[in-house]
């Protein structure tokens, strides 16, 4: 029976979605290059022609670190339920969930995608809800982590942002924090679980999505499994402490690029090694606050909102030329090439499985 996920409704808008993420990436580039009145190619070729190599080096591998923690996080999960899972597939299992999280409205896609290709390795579907549940709550209390300590070991970082900027932060924080909580209580507290299915069994009666006693037990069963996988979590305390340093290692991963960039392209030139340094773990703090203020916004890939406030914190420190010179160079690495890549092992992974089918 063909999955949900592979029928050709959801296929067409796929290609919708990554069609429109083209198109808002390009509009994006177009809105940079206008708001910062000083964007240019020579001027980004001459910087990375000077560029120390070193740096470069390393924004490139933390891109690499950054699938593989991401990888990492998921395989301790699914290893604590006695799930085999190769890191080459938990690399496949977190790219599915990148690119169809950059592509869709607020990430909403990336989850399925990610739950479908590990059904179709044969893990159970509780044991992948439980596992995807827990995994997206230490996603996001390790950005919330990120954060207060950019906040608390540099103040000043927050006031890089305008007004509505630092609302922005503030209000994404809040909501992190929210979903969290929802995604620990959903997992480990049993009444939680059982107020949500006797809803969505009511819901679903009244609109007729189960139609007969069949479909209902169906549903309590699957509930039941999903109870005994997230019961096992509570006796894995060390699994999740694993889980939770692996994303944080992930999303330090991605946000050092901005980093090893800006130390790049400024020891390319006179300055003091030490102080560039410190800057450029300043913007990286920086880069930490946007990803949280940019969380809600249902846009793909937040494109636009958050390249607009890289270049609000980025102009803070250098001029402006080199300020949206940096943007792009960071963006295009840590966010265009990532999704890339994502997508790249999505297909290679597909065509694979199909070819051995």
């Amino acid at each position: 029976m063909q999955s949900s996920f592979e029928s050709k409704q959801n296929k067409r808008r796929n290609v919708i979605w990554a069609l429109a993420f083209v198109i808002i990436a390009a509009a994006s580039v177009y809105a940079v290059k206008k708001v910062s009145g000083n964007f240019s190619l020579t001027r980004i070729l001459e910087l990375l022609s000077n560029a120390a190599p070193v740096p470069i080096i390393l924004a490139f591998a933390a891109l690499a670190g950054f699938f593989v923690c991401g990888a990492m996080a998921l395989k301790v999960l699914l290893k604590s339920f006695g799930q085999k899972c190769s890191l080459k597939q938990s690399i496949v299992f977190v790219s599915a969930d990148l690119y169809f999280s950059a592509i869709t409205p607020s990430s909403t896609g990336g989850q399925p995608a990610c739950g479908y290709f590990m059904a179709k390795s044969g893990i159970p579907a509780s044991c992948v809800t439980v596992c995807l549940v827990f995994n997206i709550a230490m996603y996001t209390l390790s950005i919330i982590v990120i954060g207060l300590a950019a906040i608390f070991i540099a103040p000043g970082v927050f006031y890089y942002f305008s007004t509505a900027a630092r609302i922005l932060i503030l209000l994404g924080s809040i909501g992190l924090a929210i979903l969290a909580l929802i995604g620990i209580a959903v997992t480990i507290r049993r009444s939680v679980i059982d107020r949500i299915a006797s809803i969505v069994i009511r819901v679903g009666k009244k609109l007729r999505f189960i139609k007969d006693r069949s479909d209902e037990v169906s549903i309590i069963q699957w509930v039941e499994d999903y109870k005994s996988y997230a019961d096992q979590l509570k006796g894995h305390g060390p699994a999740l402490i694993k889980s939770l340093v692996f994303n944080i290692l992930s999303r330090l991963c991605q946000l050092s690029i901005t980093m090893f960039m800006y130390i790049a392209i400024t020891l390319g030139g006179p300055a003091n090694a030490w102080q560039v340094i410190k800057q450029g773990a300043m913007l990286m703090g920086a880069q930490s606050l946007i990803s949280i203020g940019s969380t809600f916004v249902p846009i793909p890939g937040a494109m636009g909102y958050t390249d607009l406030m890289m270049l609000n914190a980025f102009g803070k420190v250098m001029s402006d030329a080199d300020a949206s010179s940096l943007e792009f160079m960071s963006r295009s690495v840590s966010f265009y090439l990532c999704v890339l890549i994502a997508f790249v092992i999505v297909v290679v992974y597909t065509l694979c499985r199909k070819k051995k089918r």
